[in-house]
């Protein structure tokens, strides 16, 4: 007999969250290599949570509000999508290629990881971006606005004991980014940022 109460939260063992940049500055990466890189991050954390509690976000880099696209557990995004192909189709048919809202996209990303039912300080969480990091945001003061919530939204899921690991990041970016992962608290080994020309990026580790 079931023995949980029904309106009792269960806490989360893990969650990943990844972020998916199609815009027009990433779009020939992400199909040459994002997707794949994708794909093996998804299968290595399938593997490693087997058997816990865990949850899966996509989310994508755009220039409209539908930053979040799918939140679930593993088995429900396989239920979901029953190929790499029906996914790959599902995360075209949403992407917006004029627009990489990338600090505005991060921080919603980060706040809504942090918002989820279960999310306790024993839960591992992981947030991978595929992206050159290039925010496109043409206002300067939505800019400065969204660079101000992706600080706040990184100082909280720093405290949480969040990882970040970032790929194909452009190398005029690299140093910005660590200068903003520094600034919000997160120590070295908490976050990796890997450039855009690395043939074999090193891969997180979900355990």
């Amino acid at each position: 007999m079931d023995q949980q109460k029904p309106f009792e939260v269960q806490e989360l063992d893990a969650a990943l969250s990844i972020v998916v940049d199609q815009s027009g500055s990433f779009c020939g990466e992400w199909d040459d290599r994002a997707y794949d890189l994708f794909l093996e991050l998804m299968d290595q954390f399938f593997t490693t949570s087997m058997g816990g509690e865990t949850r899966v976000v996509i989310a994508q880099l755009s220039g409209n509000e539908n930053t979040i696209l799918f939140e679930g557990r593993p088995g429900e995004l396989r239920s979901r999508f029953h190929s790499p192909a029906e996914l790959s189709a599902f995360l075209h048919e949403h992407a917006d290629g004029g627009g990489s809202h990338v600090y505005q996209a991060t921080a919603d990303t980060l706040n809504y990881v942090g918002s989820l039912q279960g999310v306790t300080e024993n839960t591992r969480l992981l947030t991978v971006i595929l992206s050159d990091m290039q925010d496109n945001q043409l206002d300067r003061q939505a800019r400065q606005q969204s660079g101000s919530e992706l600080l706040e939204a990184l100082k909280d899921y720093q405290q949480r004991g969040g990882a970040l690991a970032l790929y194909f990041v452009a190398d005029d970016e690299i140093d910005r980014w660590h200068r903003i992962l520094k600034t919000a608290g997160f120590e070295p080994g908490m976050y990796l940022i890997e450039n855009d020309i690395v043939e074999n990026p090193q891969l997180p580790r979900f355990d």
